[in-house]
């Protein structure tokens, strides 16, 4: 519970950064975007460096088969986050020499918003999966190791569902500054188009 509070208080920081101002260019927009998915990718980062630490040592100092299930699981997920994490501050730092249309930019936004809402049903699935696992345990061949295998899947779809909404809202606060990004470019929710002033 103590690594979901980190987790806690890492997406508030990132969704607070997120604040911006009433009216910004497009070119605002975008860096804003990159930066705000940079600092998501630290603290996802953050997150999977702890999970690999408290999961190795976890695993290494008990004989409850249960408990070291629990800490190898989390540890293997702590090395797919850092990955991620990694990965995704790679590319933020390749974005932002990128030079982008305005489409574009407005079609990265979306994307990105996309994707949060795709890996937060996910995270629902994950922790789906540990809740079967933990309640099925007692029909399978080793029931401590599959409780603690659905533990740590419960605690980790929980802490990356945290993570994604925050993440999510953090660039859903964009919406209505894209729409007054500037007179000759119009965004709206159901698509892009150009505004001819006669």
């Amino acid at each position: 519970m103590k690594f979901i509070y980190m987790l806690f208080l890492s997406c508030l920081y990132c969704f607070s950064a997120a604040q911006q101002k009433e009216t910004m260019n497009t070119d605002d927009l975008h860096q804003q975007r990159i930066e705000t998915n940079r600092k998501g990718m630290w603290v996802l980062s953050g997150w999977g460096v702890v999970n690999m630490g408290s999961g190795i040592i976890g695993a290494l100092s008990t004989n409850n088969t249960e408990v070291k299930a629990f800490h190898t699981m989390n540890a293997l997920w702590g090395v797919v986050n850092t990955g991620i994490g990694v990965l995704g501050l790679m590319r933020a730092k390749k974005e932002k020499g990128l030079s982008v249309s305005d489409a574009g930019k407005y079609r990265a936004y979306k994307n990105v918003k996309k994707l949060y809402a795709i890996n937060g049903g996910l995270d629902l699935l994950y922790m789906g999966t540990g809740i079967v696992l933990t309640t099925s345990a007692d029909k399978a061949k080793n029931p401590a190791r599959n409780r603690g295998y659905g533990n740590s899947l419960i605690v980790q779809g929980a802490g990356l569902l945290l993570f994604d909404a925050a993440m999510y809202l953090s660039h859903q606060k964009q919406q209505r500054c894209w729409t007054k990004a500037g007179p000759e470019f119009a965004v709206t929710e159901s698509g892009i188009g150009m505004v001819y002033h006669l």
